[in-house]
């Protein structure tokens, strides 16, 4: 990313999608006024953790990237309402998910979890629309 990037502290909207980006600089935690971040099919082999400062945020796309874990500071994304990890291989969420009322929608499109997974989470997460791919038997 250019360091040019940094002076636009009141950007809200920021389309990072399809540039091979395997990190974020620390100075996007500087845009405090970020509302969409989309990092749709990008090389991050470990999610981004400045996200987790990012008070504003409300959409995050991270599809189609290659880590597997979530940390457990999406917590303090606060005002996220939309997460969208269509055909990234994370096996597993953080339990912080249960604290995060404010996100409505998770989208999980191309990825094969078993029943038994996407039942607990779905009772889990009532107030959630959580976007399955129909369940995988082989996987039980």
């Amino acid at each position: 990313m250019p360091a040019a990037l940094s002076k636009f502290k009141s950007i809200q909207k920021l389309d990072l999608s399809k540039n091979k980006l395997t990190h974020l600089p620390d100075f996007i935690k500087d845009f405090q006024y970020l509302t969409e971040l989309n990092l749709d099919k990008n090389k991050f082999a470990v999610f981004p953790i400045q996200i987790c400062s990012m008070k504003r945020l409300e959409k995050l796309i991270v599809s189609r990237n290659e880590f597997t874990n979530i940390p457990e500071c999406i917590q303090y994304a606060i005002s996220l309402n939309y997460l969208d990890l269509s055909d990234t291989p994370v096996g597993s969420f953080p339990e912080a998910f249960v604290l995060m009322t404010n996100l409505k929608t998770l989208s999980l499109h191309g990825l094969a979890y078993p029943p038994s997974f996407q039942g607990r989470w779905k009772e889990r997460l009532p107030w959630m629309r959580i976007e399955f791919d129909p369940p995988c038997h082989c996987m039980e």
